[in-house]
């Protein structure tokens, strides 16, 4: 049984999926670079570059966007223009957009640009396929362009017929703001993504799901009712709690960063990130159970390839990952490890692609990118030895100083608190986050004052009730 448990900050909201003790699915959306893939825009065309037939869009962010023509696609600048996002900022560049518009529902994904009926790639039982394709042919009288989604196995020609409507109604709903006004504008934005899991996870595997925070529960009440009302009765709100720490969340987060990874057999693996790309090492370590060293370095690349597949997807890496397994010499070993680790990436959200693996049994694998890993928002570079994402960031640091206020507003009287803080922090936060720790201020009403101190460690705090309070 699966259990999702949603911790709700002024940085940022996080979802974490668990089941046995696992962590099986992380997310965060950084309040401070909020999620915009699947987001509608009406844009305004600044610069058209005929040479590569493409243009810049001005959609109300900091950068302009990036916009892929088709040949015969006549645009001009100064045009209005209805995008989505499909890749967001990243570093100096801009998002990425299209225009060919598409609204995912629970069952289906309405694309109304076209007239085609797709089925996602890993629905493989064949009659379930067939099912699905008569179903929708009875439901999409109007010749809709769809694609039937992997959750739809098992659904209703109601439950279909219910996704239309809805999907419907939203685009006219996003075309009637389109046409009203001038200039950039937000038309459509994207669910958080725990609100997202939740639309296209939901089930009877789901045993509860936690939140800490009264606005959350409602959003999640909302979509429940909307799914089904029988799941309302999982939802359980722990407000103002540190939701992590009672179910034991904090400390799988934290392994998220280890670059050693222990496998169940005694081998290991290191992730290293680097600007450019990640390398993951396999080695063989501690195991030493098979008589022959191929059959260790067999087995040892083959859980190794699995739980690879896993990290890559939990802690979000993304871009070109270079992996050195083991050197085989065994063909029939070598395809038999790329198959393990091919099946462990196809249930991977994101797009993975394997290119193979060179004789020095080096396997390069481009995940797609859509939005900065987990380590931009838990980890910074250190000045002091220019060594990358080796201290906890100072999100890292504002997050735990909220949960100390929670917990006093929660279990003290005091509402007068002194926070103490590395002189680093100290320094970025009065520069850069002055207004979230006034947010928090407002938000436990208690009044926080925040502290340099040489003496303390990077990523800790130190608490001082005043007692005037």
């Amino acid at each position: 049984m699966k259990s999702i448990i949603i911790e709700t900050l002024t940085t940022s909201q996080k979802t974490a999926v668990t089941s046995d003790n696992k962590l099986l699915d992380f997310f965060i959306d950084d309040n401070d670079c909020e999620k915009k893939v699947s987001n509608i825009y009406r844009g305004v065309v600044k610069k058209v570059l005929n040479g590569i037939d493409a243009c810049f869009v001005d959609i109300g962010l900091e950068k302009l966007a990036y916009l892929q023509l088709d040949n015969d696609t006549e645009i001009k600048s100064g045009s209005d223009v209805l995008v989505q996002v499909n890749k967001e900022e990243v570093g100096t560049k801009g998002a990425k957009l299209n225009l060919e518009i598409s609204i995912a529902g629970r069952y289906l994904v309405y694309i109304p640009a076209n007239t085609r009926v797709t089925m996602s790639s890993k629905i493989r039982d064949e009659k379930e396929i067939v099912r699905l394709k008569k179903l929708v042919k009875e439901t999409n009288v109007e010749n809709l362009g769809l694609i039937i989604r992997t959750e739809a196995q098992g659904c209703t020609i109601e439950d279909l017929q219910k996704d239309i409507c809805e999907l419907k109604y939203k685009y006219s709903e996003i075309l009637k703001e389109y046409k009203l006004g001038i200039g950039p504008k937000l038309l459509y934005k994207s669910e958080s993504s725990a609100v997202k899991y939740i639309n296209d996870n939901l089930s009877e595997e789901i045993e509860k799901i936690v939140t800490d925070n009264a606005d959350t529960y409602e959003e999640i009440k909302a979509k429940l009712k909307s799914i089904d009302k029988k799941f309302i009765e999982k939802l359980v709100l722990e407000e103002d709690e540190n939701v992590f720490e009672l179910h034991r969340v904090d400390d799988k987060i934290n392994k998220l960063f280890d670059k050693k990874v222990w496998l169940k057999s005694g081998g290991y693996i290191i992730v290293d990130r680097t600007e450019a790309m990640t390398v993951v090492d396999v080695n063989t370590g501690k195991f030493t159970k098979s008589a022959k060293l191929s059959d260790t370095i067999l087995k040892t690349n083959l859980e190794a390839a699995s739980e690879i597949a896993y990290q890559l997807r939990i802690r979000d890496i993304s871009g070109i990952v270079v992996i050195d397994f083991i050197d085989m010499k065994s063909s029939k070993e070598k395809h038999e490890v790329l198959r393990v680790l091919d099946e462990s990436l196809k249930n991977d959200r994101r797009k993975s692609e394997v290119l193979g693996m060179t004789r020095l049994g080096l396997v390069e694998v481009a995940r797609r990118r859509e939005k900065s890993s987990i380590d931009s928002f838990y980890l910074m570079d250190c000045e002091t030895c220019n060594s990358s994402n080796s201290l906890k960031s100072v999100k890292y640091v504002i997050d735990k100083i909220e949960r100390e206020i929670r917990r006093t507003k929660k279990h003290t009287v005091y509402r007068d608190v002194s926070v103490e803080i590395n002189s680093s922090v100290f320094r970025v936060i009065t520069e850069e986050y002055l207004n979230i720790i006034e947010n928090i201020s407002k938000k436990y009403s208690i009044k926080i004052t925040v502290l340099e101190n040489h003496k303390i460690d990077h990523e800790n705090i130190h608490l001082v009730f005043n007692k005037n309070s």
